[in-house]
């Protein structure tokens, strides 16, 4: 007997297997990074098409095979390439720090900050209208704290206004502005430590 687990995810993307599968990356509430095999989900008939594609918000329904993940089922909640259609520098923003996410995150492991401050930024970038200059902090103050909830970055960097919470506003944009300088050396400093 299998167990089925339902959580929210964040799909970050995936790679074409065999004549119609596909191994989905997907970041999720309950389990952290996971890969998992989705059958026959290239097909034109197949339900969960639609439901995992890249930058998909979707609650996933997985059950642990013998050797992968499988994905059972999908309930796609929003799209942000759909949702940011012709916005291409926030995709781009996006793309950088789910990018960023996959390369620094490693195995299975609960992280509800870091689920919390991806969802909770994947909202206010979707319902926001933001400038180039914002875009830029909303970036730094995603990154940073990816950083912090990973343990490159320490508390006593002297960022708890930035670090406490895990949603974002204007005023943890310009808090993120006027400590800009401090940020991108600790950025800096925490990916060489990285090897990144």
């Amino acid at each position: 007997m299998h167990t089925l687990y339902s959580t929210e995810c964040i799909v970050l993307g995936g790679v074409d297997s065999g004549e119609a599968n596909k191994y989905i990356s997907l970041f999720t509430k309950d389990i952290g990074l996971v890969k998992a095999v989705a059958k026959s989900v290239r097909e034109e008939k197949s339900k969960l098409r639609y439901c995992l594609q890249d930058f998909s918000i979707t609650l996933a329904t997985l059950v642990r095979g013998k050797e992968v993940w499988r994905i059972t089922g999908a309930e796609e909640r929003y799209n942000l390439h759909n949702e940011l259609k012709g916005d291409n520098e926030k995709l781009f923003t996006i793309t950088q720090i789910l990018n960023l996410l996959q390369r620094l995150v490693h195995g299975e492991e609960k992280n509800d900050y870091l689920f919390d401050t991806l969802s909770n930024g994947l909202e206010f970038i979707k319902r926001e209208k933001i400038n180039k200059d914002a875009l830029k902090n909303f970036e730094h103050l995603i990154v940073l704290r990816i950083l912090y909830s990973l343990g490159y970055i320490a508390k006593k960097d002297n960022f708890d206004k930035l670090l406490q919470k895990t949603f974002v506003s204007e005023e943890l944009l310009k808090e993120a502005e006027s400590r800009r300088k401090d940020i991108i050396f600790a950025i800096n400093r925490a990916l060489k430590e990285a090897h990144l």
